[in-house]
């Protein structure tokens, strides 16, 4: 503490003193502390609850062989369908009502994906999201790596094109490519497009690759401004912003979108405006609560640890999330990431902060790498069929083969959150769903299927019950028709 002026005497006074700028710095200061890192084992079995349960609503037999892996599932919030984005590069349509698979594809992107030659691994169709205005401009977008002479930009390159979809087909013709990001290793591609609260539309990407984000010197990619690598980035496609700015030169090649004027780094020479967070390895699932408009987001670890992050929606961007300097709750060099932090703050800590003095915000959750090596965030559950699952964040990991709930969960007290296992046997998970109702599902690529979560009564359509925009069980695809 600075010392005092040498005017100061006496020493009641000192200790009054002392005690007001502790009460204060404790009033204004974010909760500090612990935060819940797990090492069970794998190998524990747990299940749902009843009458709460897991059903395969699609099975590995609804895909044909040449797009077989389900990598992420949307609702058009229209109609009873969804719609299913496969690895391959194939987005299928799935009938609710007649519990089927449309012969005709939404779209297929296979030639640009190059699946399955250059698909699968890391590589190939890795999201898919719709416009908040869909139903009446029929936009989608999806995030793919490029299989080079035969799409956009070289090989591996990630890739972010909007497509128009009329009814239940997009015309391949309709190609518009706003992002290019050059990308030559085959991992650490990020991967999940998400339109925010707040209209924008949000994309992960992960860094370089290999170990420990080297490509870009002692802090690489993740700790790099200049990077669209390790980052949350932000764009405006929908001309909301109308003191947005025309993007900058930090892609390939950048199409017709701007970036909003609010986004942390606008207008830096040093910096790529795109960038909304960063700090982060491979951010395979973010999703935005939709009740709160908190990001949750799952970043892929080295060797020790995977992360469950939270960026709460009042918390201003930029959030560093700490790769390369940080791993969960530790220094990136403190154990088995064996990763350099020259250049990082000066941080020994072992436990998490939120936010950290040397500026990081740590993770809220974090599996040991042991037996996690591929962690999927999820979402909150907002649904209305099952009350008692109401608000609880689920999430899992690729290899483990768990899927996880929030046993205890309070956004605006980090340290405290806490969850257990809640399903095993979900080896190949690639992520969830949700859908116009807030109901969850489980995107088992590895599997190729689909699961829901449901309260005993099985999976239901999406147009089971009557929703505000008018259609329910019956009306199939009056819009779709139209």
């Amino acid at each position: 503490m600075r010392r005092l002026n040498r005017g100061i005497r006496d020493t009641a006074l000192l200790r009054s003193v002392v005690l007001l700028v502790i009460l204060a710095w404790l009033s204004s200061t974010p909760a500090l502390g612990e935060t819940a890192c797990y090492s069970q084992s794998c190998g524990s079995s747990c299940s749902p609850s009843a009458p709460v349960g897991l059903t395969t609503m699609i099975s590995a037999n609804d895909f044909p062989a040449t797009a077989a892996t389900p990598i992420a599932m949307v609702d058009p919030e229209v109609g009873t369908h969804f719609f299913v984005a496969t690895q391959q590069g194939t987005i299928l349509v799935w009938d609710t009502e007649t519990s089927s698979m449309l012969t005709t594809p939404l779209i297929d992107l296979r030639d640009d994906v190059g699946g399955p030659v250059q698909c699968c691994g890391e590589r190939g169709l890795l999201s898919l999201v719709l416009d908040p205005d869909f139903r009446d401009n029929g936009f989608l977008y999806v995030f793919y790596t490029s299989d080079g002479p035969l799409g956009p930009g070289d090989l591996g390159d990630i890739v972010v094109e909007r497509y128009t979809a009329d009814g239940l087909t997009a015309d391949p013709g309709t190609q518009t490519t706003l992002l290019v990001i050059d990308h030559p290793a085959s991992n650490h591609n990020g991967g999940t497009l998400a339109f925010g609260p707040d209209g924008f539309l949000y994309i992960s990407t992960g860094d370089s690759g290999g170990g420990c984000d080297s490509n870009q010197g002692a802090n690489g990619d993740g700790q790099s401004h200049d990077s669209l690598h390790g980052k949350i980035l932000r764009i405006d496609v929908r001309g909301i912003d109308p003191t947005a700015g025309a993007p900058d030169n930090c892609s390939n090649q950048a199409g017709p979108y701007t970036v909003p004027s609010s986004n942390p780094f606008f207008g830096q020479a040093d910096a790529c405006d795109e960038v909304w967070s960063y700090g982060l390895r491979n951010p395979f699932r973010f999703t935005f609560d939709r009740a709160t408009g908190d990001l949750y987001l799952g970043d892929v670890g080295q060797v020790k640890w995977e992360e469950i992050n939270l960026k709460p929606a009042s918390t201003p961007a930029p959030v560093n999330f700490g790769w390369v300097c940080r791993e969960g709750c530790e220094t990136a060099n403190n154990n088995e990431s064996f990763c350099s932090v020259a250049g990082c703050p000066v941080d020994t800590g072992t436990s998490c902060e939120f936010p950290r003095a040397s500026g990081f915000m740590d993770p809220v959750l974090c599996h040991y790498n042991g037996g996690w090596k591929s962690i999927m965030g999820g979402y909150r559950y907002r649904g209305l069929l099952v009350p008692s699952i109401h608000g609880d964040y689920f999430y899992g990991d690729n290899a483990c083969g768990q899927i996880w709930k929030t046993t205890t969960l309070d956004p605006s007290n980090p340290a405290a959150i806490e969850s257990s296992c809640w399903a095993s046997g979900y080896g190949g998970t690639y992520g969830f769903a949700e859908d116009r109702r807030g109901e969850l599902y489980v995107v088992v690529g590895g599997a190729g299927r689909v699961d829901c979560i449901h309260n005993g009564g099985g999976c239901s359509p999406v147009g089971l019950i009557l929703f505000d925009d008018g259609f329910e069980s019956g009306d199939v695809d009056a819009w779709a028709k139209e």
